[in-house]
């Protein structure tokens, strides 16, 4: 009786063990990394950019993210359409919704930290990826030996494969070129009065044309599309309120309670109304009401 029991024990050890062993092939099989790109800014800032080939059958993936501390982050599915998602500490769930690739961008400057004129970048990371240094910077120290470095004109980039790294590097001050010659650059004083009253002239035609602009007509543009919904019509009279254009950031600020999708929908649709126009700016998405 006591090695039948036995038995029967070791037989849902196994088994348990087994779940677990299946239960984390399945989620490494969640998605697969194509790029991951990590750009140092000369300040510290690093902006990182992640692509992903996604299971279309899942609704949703957990992606590690290398820093608890992350701003502008942002997910897109492969129509650039944004997807929600939820940050759980260094977590990041994203509701793909049958997506077949996501690309998850978001900037942190938790990843560096400087020493006198030294800076320090610290990575612990799962995947393969490639690092750009700023421009002209020197490397110092290295804790391993990575994949490859290329240095291509003025920049550095490495190529680091899973695991901890510490790169230390020195970036440069930007001066100005002690042989350029400025003698030639001094402008006479009638010259800059002269520039001066042109500068001011111009002010002053670009202030009376402001003044004689036509306002956006508002009830104009509802005229034309009655179908609009009561959000559509709050979101174009917070674009009025901006002088016609706004960033994503400043519409999702103004109206809280619309989720992240819902609001990038709604201005795609009214894009698609030919009522906006998206632009990209930076990091960001700029939406202008058409004239």
């Amino acid at each position: 009786m006591k090695h039948y029991k036995l038995r029967t024990n070791i037989i849902v050890l196994l088994a348990l063990f087994l779940f677990s062993i299946l239960g984390s092939a399945e989620a490494e099989s969640q998605f697969e990394v194509e790029t991951m790109e990590v750009k140092v800014y000369r300040d510290g800032l690093t902006h990182v950019t992640q692509t992903l080939t996604v299971d279309d059958l899942l609704p949703v993936i957990d992606l590690p993210l290398l820093s608890s501390s992350v701003e502008n982050l942002i997910a897109l599915d492969e129509n650039q359409l944004a997807v929600d998602y939820q940050q759980n500490a260094t977590n990041l769930t994203v509701f793909t919704l049958g997506a077949s690739q996501i690309s998850v961008e978001y900037d942190t400057v938790a990843l560096t930290n400087k020493e006198a004129d030294v800076w320090t970048l610290i990575l612990n990371h799962p995947y393969n990826l490639t690092v750009f240094l700023p421009e002209n910077s020197t490397i110092v120290y290295l804790n391993q030996v990575p994949t490859t470095i290329v240095a291509a004109g003025i920049e550095v980039s490495l190529s680091l494969y899973p695991g901890q790294w510490e790169l230390s590097y020195i970036v440069p001050l930007l001066l100005e070129d002690p042989n350029k010659d400025t003698s030639s650059a001094r402008i006479p004083v009638e010259y800059l009065v002269a520039m001066s009253i042109v500068a001011v002239a111009a002010v002053l035609i670009a202030v009376l044309v402001a003044r004689r602009k036509k306002t956006i007509n508002i009830k104009k543009i509802l005229s034309r599309h009655p179908g609009l919904v009561k959000e559509d019509i709050s979101v174009i009279e917070f674009l009025v309120e901006k002088d016609g254009k706004a960033f994503e950031a400043e519409i999702r600020e103004r109206f809280p309670d619309l989720p992240r999708t819902s609001l990038w929908r709604l201005v795609r649709r009214l894009e698609g109304l030919e009522l906006v126009e998206i632009k990209r700016i930076g990091l960001e998405n700029q939406v202008q009401l058409k004239k």
